[in-house]
């Protein structure tokens, strides 16, 4: 086949270099061609058709621009999928060990959460336990709650040694709880109801969950460490922050009762006592009491307060020491942990919420080396006031 020889003038049209076709033109077809090759090459490694710098930021920062928006997105979908179907599997998991523990007739009678532990861990894979002073060797230091007004708060979860410090006040208050870590890092703070009810192991195989209460972290001690998230709560335990957690139970700072208000018959505050005395008119002691529950709590029990008494001291020897709720007590000493910044103000009086009649309440002292009790007149100022979680 012949080929078709092309004009100079076709040459000039493909060729932008002027001085290269005018060289060629008198050379032929042969000629024309290898200055066509000639000059496709040199389109295609010209630093003109090569991207700059500028140009090659500018998309850099828009990728960055697009994956920063999408990716967090993305992540946390498969982070919530993630969770949800761990959960899940948890949930299972739980149920048929307390179905095989309900067949095999040894879901109840148990005395503590240690007793329970013990026979837990036969049929669910644990490979550590913590008990309830070593709570974060099992599981994280501190977890993320919604607390009031939608507001986060940080619970330190060494606190959570009670199912009453779960929420479970109606539960045995010497109900401890127990950490421990599943085989497939599922970290778990529970707590066993010694007066769980008796199931029959053929008919109620599975319901006796309900018997633990528990917070389950899907993920172990890795984060977010947030509840609603890769925490997951069993029905009933719900807790809030305490700024003062003495024991297993939750007080505040102590404050200084010199807020007298009027109870006399007819007044406003009338309701606040039930004995009324001729220092009606400036009653200190409803005056803590309503500062009380002014923060949503309550001046406490004779009781109660003597337990914060045995919360707070041992005895000369260093061992752990109870009070009773009408005992006066010698020869005490501040525990060590609470011996540079002990939890209530020491050389003072607190106010009972007991009455003791017109006049008159009780209160207990608090001093570096003793505790006791006496009732004084309402209008005493020196007394402080301490509250208690209602």
């Amino acid at each position: 086949m012949k080929k078709k020889k092309v004009e100079a003038s076709e040459c000039e049209a493909i060729q932008p270099i002027e001085k290269d076709v005018n060289r060629h033109k008198s050379t032929g077809t042969n000629s024309c061609n290898h200055l066509i090759t000639q000059s496709l090459s040199h389109l295609i490694t010209s630093k003109a058709a090569a991207f700059t710098l500028a140009e090659v930021l500018i998309t850099l920062a828009v990728i960055g621009i697009v994956a920063a928006l999408t990716l967090p997105g993305l992540i946390q979908n498969h982070n919530e999928k993630a969770w949800s179907t761990a959960k899940d599997l948890w949930e299972k998991k739980l149920t048929e060990t307390v179905r095989r523990m309900n067949v095999d007739g040894v879901m109840t009678g148990h005395d503590s959460t240690e007793d329970f532990m013990n026979t837990f861990k036969n049929y669910m894979k644990v490979i550590k336990t913590c008990d309830k002073d070593d709570i974060n060797k099992c599981y994280s230091p501190k977890i993320v709650t919604t607390g009031k007004d939608d507001a986060l708060e940080e619970i330190e979860t060494n606190g959570l040694t009670s199912a009453s410090s779960m929420g479970l006040k109606e539960w045995q208050t010497n109900t401890n709880t127990m950490s421990f870590v599943v085989a497939d890092g599922t970290t778990v703070i529970m707590a066993y109801q010694p007066e769980c009810p008796y199931a029959d192991p053929i008919e109620d195989t599975g319901s006796q969950v309900s018997c633990m209460a528990y917070m389950v972290d899907v993920n172990g001690k890795k984060g977010p460490n947030r509840v609603g998230k890769d925490i997951e709560l069993s029905s009933g335990v719900a807790f809030s922050t305490c700024d003062n957690p003495i024991g297993d139970m939750c007080w505040s700072t102590d404050f200084a009762a010199n807020r007298a208000i009027d109870t006399c018959a007819g007044s406003e505050y009338e309701d606040m006592e039930e004995q009324h005395g001729s220092n009606c008119t400036t009653n200190y002691w409803a005056g803590a009491k309503l500062s009380c529950q002014e923060k949503g709590m309550e001046l406490p029990t004779k009781a109660q307060i003597a337990q914060l008494a045995s919360n707070l001291y041992v005895d000369s020897n260093g061992n752990a020491v109870t009070i009773g709720e009408s005992e006066d007590r010698e020869n005490l000493k501040v525990k060590d942990e609470y011996k540079d910044n002990p939890p209530i103000s020491l050389g003072y009086y607190y106010w009972f919420n007991d009455e003791d009649h017109g006049d008159r309440a009780f209160g207990r002292s608090f001093n570096t080396s003793s505790s006791d009790w006496e009732n004084y007149g309402k209008a005493y100022s020196y007394f402080r006031a301490v509250c208690i979680s209602n």
